[in-house]
């Protein structure tokens, strides 16, 4: 089983290789909507934390995880990827657990939900 995490800090082994070179994926990397076709090609230790953020989301949906762990996601390094964070989360192959306090999120969210609430 392939579990995909996005944590809230990204960190990239090496900060000179460009999205376009990280990312293998069927989909072209600027069709997700999460990264503009600007950065693809920018190395990703120049890019903003949100960008780098909304990148390893996109390399993560181009793995095919079995499941998707996506840490708080209401962030604004994510939240502000907008309808680049729906889409990618509609992309995903298999099961998204996400941490989030997003209502924009929740709101937008038409899959199946199972929500917990602390008592």
């Amino acid at each position: 089983m392939r579990i995909g995490l996005l944590e809230q800090e990204v960190a990239f082994s090496d900060p000179q290789r460009t999205p376009r070179s990280l990312y293998e994926g069927a989909t072209p990397l600027a069709e997700l909507g999460l990264i503009a076709p600007r950065d693809l090609d920018r190395p990703v230790g120049v890019l903003s934390v949100g960008q780098r953020r909304r990148l390893a989301l996109a390399l993560l949906v181009a793995r095919t995880p079995h499941v998707l762990l996506l840490d708080e996601t209401h962030q604004p390094p994510v939240a502000d990827a907008g309808r680049g964070l729906e889409d990618a989360l509609r992309a995903a192959p298999g099961a998204v657990v996400a941490a989030s306090h997003d209502r924009w999120l929740r709101r937008g969210w038409d899959g199946p939900e199972l929500a917990l609430h602390a008592s």
